[in-house]
């Protein structure tokens, strides 16, 4: 048995030339319990928070302040959603039913092009990865691609590679392990990878087409705990930090999370909009005399350069707004000005808007 782990990333990026294009962008398969309407909810929820991670590169994407304003319910931006039965295996779940859940591209675009958050290229990049594992019965390994592919699912190794696997396609990046033939044991030998040895490493990665390369090493301690540190080099800069843990696939998850919300901001780019008018959509305006307020108390506002009516739908008023600074000021602006509250709406005709309702006063 695998007496100790011990991951510990390092990421040096090179300026290799491919790149792998990443499918399935949209679609998210999500663990679940049951068929019931409050699994399916949360499915809907998680594979949201999960799809954008994938789209922006960012594992912090849902407290972003750019995005904040322009979040609605989640249903909104369906394409389609179903329950179906996989492999448990490949959702590191006892369960083997996984909501299946697809998100309209164009709604999802739409978003993150009012929101002005930075989004990863679908010239995704693809890595090449230096994994170590210390095991009693094997002793230090580097993993190349052939013992990768017969990995026992008995052994230990298995759980590394699976574990690895699944952070990785969280974020939607392409990756593959050295060959290790006998011109990658002369650039860099096993104890020199073990010890996470950035030169030596760097000088085995060169003869690989990958955009960038990082390795990881790990063993279990003595007292079942998956301990390590995860580190990057990026423009001659390295950090480092350490981490510990009883499960091995939320450590591999964090790591790669930490490491990659890095690395990606090199492959993001800001969709540039063709306007700097924003729709404000404000629910509760029932009658001509709270249409007038709302009027009133938005031409207040100094941010607001003009104000156009857009629609008016029940009690729906939609109004265009011209203004010279970012969507997230000027909705913390329209919130503390205590007339509108936040309001998420189910309905696609909001995505890209920023959505309210009348506070009466």
């Amino acid at each position: 048995m695998l007496k100790r782990w011990l991951p510990s990333i390092l990421l040096c990026f090179s300026l290799f030339s491919s790149a792998d294009q990443t499918t399935n962008l949209y679609r998210v398969l999500v663990p679940v319990g049951d068929q019931s309407a409050k699994s399916r909810d949360s499915g809907i929820d998680q594979a949201f928070s999960s799809m954008l991670i994938k789209l922006s590169g960012d594992s912090q994407i849902m407290q972003s302040p750019l995005l904040q304003p322009f979040l609605t319910d989640p249903k909104a931006f369906l394409d389609s959603v179903g329950f179906s039965q996989v492999d448990t295996a490949s959702l590191d779940s006892q369960n083997a039913m996984a909501l299946d859940v697809k998100f309209d591209r164009t709604f999802v675009d739409k978003l993150l092009k009012q929101a002005q958050v930075p989004i990863v290229s679908t010239q995704r990049p693809n890595f090449l990865v230096w994994l170590m594992v210390d095991d009693l019965d094997h002793g230090r390994r580097v993993i190349h691609e052939s013992l990768a592919q017969q990995a026992d699912p008995e052994e230990p190794l298995y759980e590394v590679l699976s574990a690895f696997d699944q952070a990785m396609q969280g974020r939607a990046v392409s990756y593959f392990f050295p060959s290790y033939d006998l011109e990658d044991q002369l650039s860099v030998s096993a104890n020199e990878a073990w010890a996470l040895r950035a030169d030596r490493l760097n000088k085995a990665s060169q003869r690989y087409a990958a955009d960038g390369w990082f390795a990881v090493r790990v063993f279990k301690a003595s007292d079942g705990q998956v301990r390590g540190a995860w580190a990057y080099q990026e423009i001659g800069k390295r950090k480092m930090d350490d981490f510990q843990g009883e499960s091995l696939v939320s450590l591999m998850d964090n790591s790669v999370d930490a490491v990659l919300d890095t690395l990606l901001k090199s492959y993001t780019y800001i969709p540039q909009l063709e306007t700097n008018r924003l729709l404000a959509q404000i629910e509760g305006v029932d009658n001509f005399s709270t249409y007038q307020s709302a009027e009133a108390q938005l031409e207040k506002l100094e941010m607001i350069e003009s104000l156009q009516l857009y629609s008016v739908n029940k009690d729906e008023l939609v109004v265009a707004i011209e203004t010279n600074v970012r969507a997230d000021l000027l909705h913390a602006e329209l919130l503390r000005s205590g007339f509108l509250e936040a309001n998420k709406s189910s309905d696609n005709r909001s995505i890209g808007r920023l959505t309210y309702r009348w506070v009466n006063q």
